[in-house]
């Protein structure tokens, strides 16, 4: 007997240390590390991210390389994988941008057969006229200039402001402002956002362009241009250099705002002061109107010069315990970009923070990263692997996304599932004003796949029991939420996603966006509710798939 007892020992001793060495791969366990995505740790880390030192985190500048190389630490520091390039934690992509020397506008007024040539404005470092460059116009545009009204049709209410026949080809002056609201009666659908509007006009209905008429006076006007001018130097009309070799390229549609003394001339008004009441007039009386041409044309030419500059995603990779699953991978995602320094508020302030949009997100996937790290530590697993991705470029246009849908670094075949988190640190005025902010939208899930529904419920009911509000999620929304963020790079090639979204409020894309303005208790809920979404996909013995056939549907005719 006395000669077995030491063999005995040294076989129990290394089952003890087999079982020490395997991860628990506990759904229930793993949850419970949820707790350690707190409040205090996300404003940590967001007043870095979204801090003024950044100017904004544009991409393509020195500032979010900042960024870039703090969330590439914070993984290091965690211990998880880089899966960039040659190592690193860094997935480097090209982009092609425009430099722009000077643009032109030549406005001639059409009267019988004469034409008068009305005004030439160069818009330069040193010189502004009465137009600004919003964005686009990257190849010239020349046309009639056609008056819209408001630019929008609502056939519900019988607001008909567009034309195709009217507007294609053609410049559409409109003014900025939609009128939801007016003393109490909704006069417009508020489905029909200003997003919407413009891609109406310039894509559905092929305009040249659009022709903007604010309630700035001129001499506002006349500062915002000053700024504009200062701001020339910045690229414009952002590409991916692969792509654009491969014959796409930057918008070419123009997207202008007018001074007010130019468009009370398109609108043959006496004074920029009657642009007020054309307006009043317009909101009495809309089911009325209908698109007409001003008499004048207007032929823009840019002067730019093509550049480059480089751009970056953080990859990191949390690897699962599961020999015959790990090599899937779950995939969190959150752009870190925002739209740099720009044109100043009331206060005077020009930095755009972007700390909802999207300091949230990229501190919710850093809560969550370390969350599982604790969980890790303490000897618990996911199943599957998780990747964290931190995009660039989503403001010009879901960039950097694409350039990893196209290079992943896990085959696409082997992904999951998307969730992508982009402003999800405060509330709407809707919501606010009902007293209800306990909610997350979703966007995606039952419209795609009613499996990764399923798990993302349960995963509510398992940990913060928000609502889950699903007004967004309609294939067929004005809105088209489920296509405009980062997680579409993935739908369009048949990967289910689950957009958390906690709607747009008054300071979206404005230098108010701050820390200061982010409820942190939300977002830790929020991001509690990824956390333990993640571990059910994760965790989960099947795999989502995509059932919904007219999703199915509109990926196959939508460009991947």
């Amino acid at each position: 007997m006395k000669k077995l007892l030491l063999p005995l020992l040294f076989l129990i001793a290394g089952c003890a240390t087999q079982n020490a060495l395997q991860p628990d791969t506990s759904t229930e366990n793993l949850v419970e590390f949820r707790t350690e995505i707190t409040p205090q740790f996300l404003q940590q880390h967001l007043e870095v991210l979204a801090h003024d030192s950044l100017q904004g985190r544009a991409t393509g500048t020195d500032y979010i390389k900042i960024a870039a190389d703090y969330i590439a630490d914070f993984y290091s520091d965690l211990g998880f994988t880089p899966m960039g390039d040659d190592g690193t934690y860094f997935q480097n992509y090209r982009l092609n941008a425009e430099y722009t020397d000077s643009l032109v506008y030549q406005t001639f007024q059409i009267s019988g057969s004469d034409t008068l040539k009305y005004n030439h404005s160069v818009e330069s470092p040193e010189s502004t006229g009465s137009f600004i460059r919003m964005f686009g116009g990257s190849v010239p545009q020349k046309g009639d200039v056609i008056f819209a009204g408001f630019g929008v049709n609502d056939s519900e209410r019988g607001v008909e402001h567009l034309s195709r026949e009217d507007v294609q080809g053609n410049w559409v002056l409109i003014f900025e402002d939609i009128p939801y609201v007016v003393e109490g009666d909704t006069l417009i659908n508020p489905n029909i956002t200003s997003n919407s509007r413009l891609r109406t006009i310039l894509v559905d209905m092929d305009a040249a362009g659009i022709l903007l008429v604010s309630d700035y006076t001129q001499s506002e006007f006349q500062e915002l241009a000053n700024m504009s001018s200062e701001f020339m130097s910045q690229p414009s009309n952002i590409s991916l250099a692969y792509l654009e070799q491969n014959g796409q390229s930057g918008f070419p549609k123009g997207f202008l705002q007018i001074s007010p003394e130019m468009a009370a001339s398109y609108l043959d008004l006496e004074s920029p002061d009657q642009l007020n009441d054309k307006r009043s007039s317009l909101v009495g009386d809309l089911t009325e109107f209908s698109p007409h041409k001003t008499g004048y044309y207007l032929d823009y030419t840019p002067y730019d010069g093509p550049g480059h500059m480089d751009a970056e995603n953080v990859i990191a990779y949390f690897e699962g315990a599961d020999p015959d699953l790990k090599d899937e991978v779950i995939v969190l995602m959150a752009h870190y970009d925002h739209v740099g320094i720009g044109a100043p508020d009331e206060s005077g302030d020009h930095i755009y923070n972007g700390a909802d949009d999207n300091g949230s997100g990229t501190t919710a996937l850093m809560a969550i990263a370390n969350a599982f790290n604790e969980a890790r530590n303490q000897g618990y697993q996911t199943k599957r692997s998780v990747l964290f991705l931190h995009v660039s470029g989503e403001e010009n246009g879901l960039l950097g996304s694409r350039y990893y849908s196209d290079h992943p670094v896990v085959p696409i075949e082997n992904t999951v599932t998307n969730f992508n988190a982009d402003m999800i640190g405060r509330s709407d005025p809707e919501n606010i004003q009902k007293g209800d902010t306990d909610y997350v939208y979703l966007i995606g899930g039952e419209i795609i796949s009613s499996e990764l529904d399923s798990l993302v419920q349960t995963a509510n009911t398992n940990s913060v029991n928000m609502r889950l509000d699903r007004k967004y999620n309609d294939l067929q929304d004005s809105n088209q939420f489920y296509r405009r963020s980062d997680h579409w790079n993935f739908g369009r090639l048949g990967v289910p996603f689950v957009f958390f979204f906690t709607g747009v409020h008054e300071d979206y894309h404005r230098p108010s966006d701050t820390v200061d303005k982010i409820d942190f208790e939300k977002l830790s809920r929020v991001s509690q509710l990824i956390y333990t979404s993640t571990i059910k996909v994760a965790n989960y013995d099947g795999r989502p798939v995509v059932d919904n056939q007219e999703f199915i549907e509109i990926t196959r005719q939508l460009p991947r």
